[in-house]
């Protein structure tokens, strides 16, 4: 009778494990399918099996950027701040992650809770002192709550011809 459980249990997994898809074809998926809005529920899924199955494969990071990013373009915002969360927290060193603080901040700035994306922003200048984003983290930090328009004001002096 043991035998036969050990036979029965082997099997169920070689069955289970044979029907697994690969990282590759999972990652594949969920990245051609993270390039459309239409396909977007199924870029969640691809990618979110990718890093249950594969989580210390090479590309998680890049996953879970893709993962991110799907999921605040659907709006998903507190799942978005998660996932790029976590991406930072285990990539600190991935060319990725001053990206995925930035994101944090946006993610918060588009909810209106400005004083977390402050915050957030502040976080890319400190942990990436040489980010690009710096700047940007910087003007976003500066404009809080303001309308895109309201970000650099037009001087009224040059632009009625410089007199």
């Amino acid at each position: 009778m043991i035998r036969w459980t050990c036979v029965l249990g082997l099997a169920a997994s070689l069955i289970v494990g044979c029907a697994r898809e690969s990282a590759d074809e999972l990652f594949s998926k969920g990245a051609a399918a993270a390039h459309k809005q239409a396909t977007y529920p199924q870029a969640e899924v691809h990618l979110r099996k990718f890093l249950d199955f594969y989580p210390d494969d090479p590309r998680a990071d890049l996953a879970l950027h893709g993962l991110a990013r799907v999921q605040l373009n659907r709006h998903k915002f507190d799942e978005a701040v998660g996932t790029y969360e976590t991406l930072v927290r285990r990539f600190p060193e991935s060319r990725y992650a001053d990206q995925a603080q930035f994101m944090i901040g946006y993610a918060y700035d588009l909810q209106g809770k400005f004083e977390k994306a402050r915050e957030a922003y502040q976080k890319v200048i400190d942990m990436f002192p040489k980010s690009e984003l710096n700047d940007d983290a910087t003007i976003s930090i500066r404009n809080l709550g303001k309308s895109p328009e309201d970000w650099f004001p037009v001087d009224s002096t040059s632009a009625a011809g410089g007199n």
